[in-house]
């Protein structure tokens, strides 16, 4: 089973993810026009950054909200054929998803573009979450890949935070910030 999830919760890894979604090219082909998905959380971070070396899902947000059933067809008929949980692509994180910012693109065939959102929104979504070490491991990562000091970071971010969760990815930044650059680094 190369790559492949079981059904019984063992994690994708990167070969696994792009092993489904060409699958899912094969199930979308003649479905529709050029689709496009914006992959987040883990599954961006093992794609764009190697970042961990599974993950339990691939989260993302359908562009097209018309196509979604379309979309959420395939994928059931491709966890069928790879023995992959039902959910193994979902867009339960839409909820952390505050505008738009395109980031690179992933995956990309005839019919279908994966892109991953831009780091900072990426960075925004993870500090809304804000739920364990593994939120904190990413949002280091993705901290490294933005430059500035902290108010220039932090505006890049803060247009992506999710609202009602202003107060928590303030608190979860400055944590961040500060293990990054000390207590006493220069705004």
């Amino acid at each position: 089973m190369l790559g492949r999830m079981a059904s019984d919760g063992r994690p994708l890894d990167v070969a696994a993810i792009r092993a489904a979604l060409d699958a899912l090219v094969r199930e979308l082909s003649g479905a529709r026009e050029q689709g496009e998905l914006l992959v987040v959380g883990g599954a961006a971070m093992a794609l764009l950054y190697d970042a961990r070396p599974t993950t339990k899902d691939v989260d993302v947000y359908i562009v097209k909200p018309e196509e979604a059933g379309i979309v959420r067809r395939a994928a059931a008929r491709v966890a069928n054929a790879l023995y992959l949980p039902g959910d193994w692509l979902n867009d339960a994180a839409k909820g952390f998803i505050h505008g738009l910012a395109l980031g690179e693109t992933v995956f990309e065939s005839d019919s279908l573009t994966v892109r991953a959102l831009a780091p900072e929104q990426l960075l925004a979504m993870k500090l809304c979450s804000w739920r364990d070490s593994v939120d904190f491991d990413d949002a280091r990562l993705l901290l490294s890949k933005l430059t500035g000091n902290r108010t220039a970071v932090w505006a890049r971010v803060e247009p992506f935070l999710v609202p009602g969760r202003e107060t928590t990815a303030c608190y979860a930044f400055e944590d961040l910030w500060e293990n990054r650059w000390g207590l006493d680094a220069a705004d």
